[in-house]
């Protein structure tokens, strides 16, 4: 099964530029059932009995293989493999898992089936997500450090290797790191189109859940309508299985051009990492990493069973058809223009000039909750409208995460672990700090909760400054 990495040659994308919308948008779509089936897995386990507290845990633990992804990476470097295996087995074995916990939400051991089987989904969704980005998508470079890097050794002068390697838009800035050739061009880089992901979020979070909130009023029967809503999912994936299986190209071929896995081998993670450590460029960028999204780690999980809690309990008392309308329609739709307007923002005036004011709109996603939960009496539409207020602000701020880690990657030669370590530090707070978040549902409400989430809006501001002040000597690539 395991082809050595050098046998994996690159497939040119006007080869495929007919057939490719075939398959692209479907691997996009089922990248985007994995966020959408945790979101449904929590609402699941409220509405069968489970306890705030114990929810808000539940879902933390299954997040834990989100913190593996650089294992996980290596996985799939030393079992190269060929392009296909990985997608076809990682989706089957994701159908496999989602029927067994619609089959066991029947039995009394509804809990034990969850805990046992969501895992084996959770990692293949992260397995998943690696090789569509190590097989499928292509990240361009205008300037490869091959070819930089051969020329040195000739003894090229660094204008003449400049002239040879122009850029279309700007100058390219060409720097020594750590005694290697690291370029900076400023061109934008290619950002993928998230469109199908975002239809996956609209179809899991928004359309499953209201079909599970309407079963239950017709069956009245909770564990009948889940269990139907996850054997929908399941039968998602299955598709999706057959569909890749048919129409996704695969071999010995990759369709992508190979990334690079310097630091992925044995003995080559430490040295890596050893070199990050040494930069202060890159401990800044992994403080940015898991700081300035503190204030959102306390609202990933308290947020949604804030929602759906009973107002006696202190929540709004949505309806699992409420809830897919606000959370998992409008909420969705915010995030995505907030994410686009930002991404443009930083196209057309760089990332200094927005980071701190997208550090300040941190604050509204928790001001918006504390203004709910003041009123808890609230009608939907007004409900719809802080929710939308504070995923919008959010998604802005996370185009500017994407491009922090845009330049802690770029044209760096094992710029693979870095991304897998800049994923695995952002996810690193929302874990933990989810699994506290069980233990202070227990001793404060969610009034407090979302009083510290909106004083916690001071953190991102200040690792801005920092990071801004750090920088400041740096070659701005936009």
């Amino acid at each position: 099964m395991t082809d050595k990495q050098p046998k994996t040659t690159y497939r040119p994308h006007r080869r495929g530029t007919k057939t490719r919308w075939l398959w692209l948008p479907s691997l996009m779509f089922g990248d985007g059932v994995a966020v959408s089936v945790l979101v449904l897995t929590m609402v699941m386990l409220r509405r069968m009995g489970l306890d705030t507290a114990d929810t808000a845990l539940a879902i933390a633990l299954l997040s834990l293989p989100v913190l593996l992804r650089p294992l996980f990476e290596m996985v799939v470097t030393h079992f190269w493999g060929t392009t296909k295996v990985w997608i076809l087995s990682t989706q089957f074995i994701s159908a496999l898992s989602l029927a067994a916990v619609a089959f066991t939400l029947h039995t009394s051991s509804w809990l034990l089936g969850t805990v046992c089987f969501m895992p084996f989904f959770v990692c293949s969704s992260v397995f998943y997500n690696i090789a569509l980005h190590r097989f499928y998508i292509d990240t361009s470079q205008r300037v490869h450090l091959s070819q930089v890097r051969q020329q040195i050794s000739q003894g090229m002068h660094l204008s003449q290797v400049h002239q040879q390697n122009p850029t279309p838009q700007q100058d390219t800035m060409v720097r020594w790191c750590d005694g290697e050739m690291v370029t900076l061009h400023s061109s934008t880089p290619q950002h993928h189109n998230t469109t199908t992901s975002i239809m996956a979020l609209l179809f899991g979070c928004g359309v499953m859940m209201m079909i599970a909130g309407n079963m239950e009023v017709v069956t009245r029967n909770i564990r009948y309508s889940w269990s139907l809503v996850f054997y929908v999912m399941a039968g998602v994936e299955l598709f999706l299985w057959l569909w890749h299986t048919i129409f996704l190209p695969g071999g010995t071929h990759g369709y992508a051009k190979p990334k690079p896995t310097m630091g992925l081998h044995r003995g080559e993670f430490r040295i890596s990492l050893r070199r990050m450590l040494k930069r202060k460029d890159d401990i800044t960028a992994l403080t940015f990493f898991i700081l300035f999204l503190l204030p959102e780690t306390l609202l990933a999980l308290t947020a949604p069973l804030f929602l759906i809690a009973k107002p006696h309990n202190g929540g709004l008392g949505l309806s699992p058809q409420e809830f897919a309308f606000t959370q998992g329609t409008i909420a969705v739709i915010a995030i995505a223009l907030g994410y686009t307007l930002g991404g443009k923002a930083i196209k057309k005036h760089g990332l200094c000039r927005w980071l701190l004011p997208s550090a300040l709109l941190l604050a509204v996603p928790g001001a918006a909750l504390l203004f709910l939960s003041y009123n808890t009496a609230a009608p939907l539409s007004i409900v719809a409208a802080s929710l939308a207020a504070g995923h919008a602000a959010l998604g802005f701020a996370l185009s500017m995460v994407k491009q922090v880690v845009v330049r802690f990657t770029r044209n760096m030669p094992d710029n693979t672990l870095r991304h897998a370590i800049a994923r695995t530090l952002i996810a690193t707070p929302f874990v933990i700090v989810g699994a506290l978040a069980s233990l202070m549902l227990t001793i404060a409400d969610y009034l407090r909760i979302f009083q510290l989430a909106t004083e916690l809006a001071v953190v991102p501001l200040i690792v801005s400054v920092f990071y801004l002040y750090l920088t400041r000597r740096q070659p701005q690539a936009e």
